[in-house]
């Protein structure tokens, strides 16, 4: 796999750009089991969902799917969030950088939770702003929400009220095994460094 090049999302602030400058290496000895922001469920991992979505490739995929050899970081969001989606793709990307060599143990898939809205073509570009290695990975709405009610996350199908379009979707940044079982969790609003400082104790525990 060719090494990610360390460079800030688009969608960085240039205060968070400068974070990464200034960022020296993580500390390998983090653990996940003391980590707040974390959950840990290395011993009695989440079964892997059965769901079965679609690439925007066009392929189909499930949760099994994921790499065999690497950890994944599963998301479920959608490309028209104002705020928390665009916020956790940023710092997923800005953990990755920060984490060197590591980041290549890991791979990045986002679900989205807005299939009628977010097409194969908007998904791709807009994970494109991130990283082109993000796999973008799409399915019925009712599907979807039962992906996510398998590993704990909690999402609901959109809803048109009063001319407001809601869409209401859990904030977790899931570790997915290459099994595609959960192995744990970080909390919803989990900060760049601290996803980076605990990525290599994950590679190292995990595979």
């Amino acid at each position: 796999m060719t090494p990610r090049p360390l460079r800030p999302a688009r969608w960085l602030t240039a205060a968070a750009a400068a974070v990464l400058a200034l960022t020296t290496a993580c500390s390998a000895g983090a653990s996940a089991a003391d980590a707040e922001y974390y959950l840990d469920l290395s011993d009695d991992p989440m079964a892997a969902s059965t769901a079965e979505l679609t690439t925007v490739d066009g392929d189909a995929w499930t949760f099994a799917d994921v790499a065999d050899d690497r950890l994944t970081l599963l998301f479920f969001g959608y490309t028209s969030c104002p705020d928390v989606c665009p916020m956790t793709m940023a710092d997923i990307d800005l953990a990755l950088d920060q984490a060197g060599e590591t980041a290549e143990e890991f791979d990045v898939v986002m679900v989205s939770t807005d299939p009628a809205r977010d097409t194969d073509e908007q998904l791709r570009t807009w994970l494109d702003r991130f990283d082109p290695a993000f796999q973008g990975v799409r399915g019925d709405v009712d599907t979807t929400v039962e992906a996510a009610a398998d590993y704990g996350i909690a999402i609901e199908a959109p809803q048109e009220t009063e001319g407001e379009y809601l869409v209401t979707h859990g904030g977790r940044i899931v570790v997915l095994l290459p099994t595609g079982e959960a192995a744990g969790m970080f909390d919803e609003g989990t900060e760049a460094d601290q996803i980076a400082e605990l990525l290599p104790t994950l590679r190292d525990d995990l595979l």
